[in-house]
């Protein structure tokens, strides 16, 4: 698995990419068909279901962790690629300059059917007066919405570059030379880092009250979002130093994932009923173990899956990552627009959900191909790309 280091694409990794992106958009369309309702987000009274409960704590266990440590591997891989100005230069062209492109143009369209739902409660039927009061709204701080991601990343670049700088010091640099030594000579390696990686996340989760860490879209950000998203970093980091560890997940995918799986339902069970002693509960100690592993075994799980059946070069999955990322900046508002229109109608969930999420789908990737592959725009997310004599659309 070490082709990465010779220059070569893993082209696992690149549908890893895509999947997780795409599956914020699943993700996001599940929500107000959850049967219990989130803050802020509009629900559904009419139709919901305990499915997309379950579906929406699945994802959000694992989504942005795997996100992140492949964030992190990629981060350590271009920094002692291309050295660490050109790492510089690269990211803020494709994470610096987006994110603040986001803010500007993206931001308002995102947050204004939220404010639209909000206001409802105040306005009623009155809907010129809601839509005044909501344009309002825009001119005021509401939050950076699904752009935490972006914010984060930069924040982490940050760290990464000033740890690279220091471990380059005299005085340090043995120190980061023999510590590297050692992870690269120690036996039974992978297993060992999984349950580090188990570890950690059960340390960091116990330092907040809640199950799951919650979203934070502030400029200030909290200190245990920052530890558990900057945790999964920094796993990327360390894998990178050793990518045989991709060896072991590939080989252990199935039972992982099997196991991920199989927790994620005890875990869900009991979350979603609201277990108490003296029922088969354990305490919120035990459970955040399980949730732990449960993480980790996805993560690795689909990590591995990604690896194995997506390792040659395909023609989708290359545009699907290359979309993706355009997809994920423009889905939210469509997303809650489509469900607050949906509210007034009397049908299934699952119907709506399936509306919602494919005219989304079809909506971002027509907009990618037509006004952002082959524009400035697409420059700045993934590079140039030019069309292919006789192409038509991929």
């Amino acid at each position: 698995m070490s082709n990465l280091q010779a220059g070569q694409r893993y082209h696992g990794i690149d549908a890893l990419r895509a999947f997780a992106m795409i599956l914020g958009i699943f993700l996001h369309a599940t929500i107000v068909y959850k049967e219990k309702a989130l803050p802020v987000w509009p629900h559904d009274t009419y139709s919901h279901s305990p499915v997309f409960d379950y579906f929406y704590f699945l994802i959000h266990t694992f989504r942005m962790p795997l996100f992140f440590m492949v964030a992190g591997f990629f981060c350590r891989f271009l920094i002692y690629k291309v050295g660490v100005a050109e790492f510089i230069r690269r990211r803020w062209q494709r994470i610096g300059i987006p994110f603040l492109g986001s803010l500007i143009f993206i931001l308002p369209v995102t947050v204004f059917p939220f404010l639209y739902h909000q206001n409802s409660a105040v306005y009623g039927a009155d809907r010129l007066m809601n839509l005044k009061a909501s344009f309002k709204q825009l001119f005021g701080w509401n939050g950076i919405a699904h752009l935490w991601f972006l914010y984060y990343l930069l924040l982490y670049y940050i760290v990464a570059v000033v740890y690279v700088r220091a471990a380059s010091l005299p005085v340090i640099r043995p120190v980061s030379t023999y510590l590297l030594k050692v992870v690269n000579n120690s036996k039974g390696y992978a297993i060992s880092l999984a349950l580090i990686a188990i570890g950690g996340t059960w340390g960091i989760l116990l330092l907040q009250g809640e199950l799951l860490v919650p979203v934070d879209t502030g400029l200030v950000p909290g200190f245990v979002n920052l530890l558990f998203y900057g945790f999964f970093m920094g796993l990327g980091w360390v894998i990178n130093t050793r990518s045989s560890v991709f060896d072991f997940m590939v080989k252990n995918a199935a039972w992982l994932l099997g196991a991920g799986l199989l927790i994620s339902g005890f875990i869900f069970y009991q979350d979603y009923h609201d277990c108490n002693p003296p029922s088969f509960r354990l305490s919120i100690v035990g459970i955040k173990l399980l949730l732990s592993a449960q993480i980790i075994f996805l993560v690795f799980g689909i990590t591995g899956i990604f690896l194995h059946y997506f390792r040659d070069e395909s023609r989708l999955w290359r545009y699907l990552s290359d979309a993706a990322y355009w997809m994920y900046l423009v889905h939210m508002g469509l997303v809650v627009f489509l469900q607050l229109i949906l509210l007034q109608f009397n049908i299934h969930s699952g119907i709506k959900f399936i509306a919602v999420f494919s005219v989304t789908l079809a909506f971002t990737i027509l907009t990618y191909q037509f006004f952002v592959r082959y524009t400035r725009i697409g420059i700045y997310l993934h590079g140039p790309r030019h069309r292919k004599k006789g192409e038509k659309f991929l």
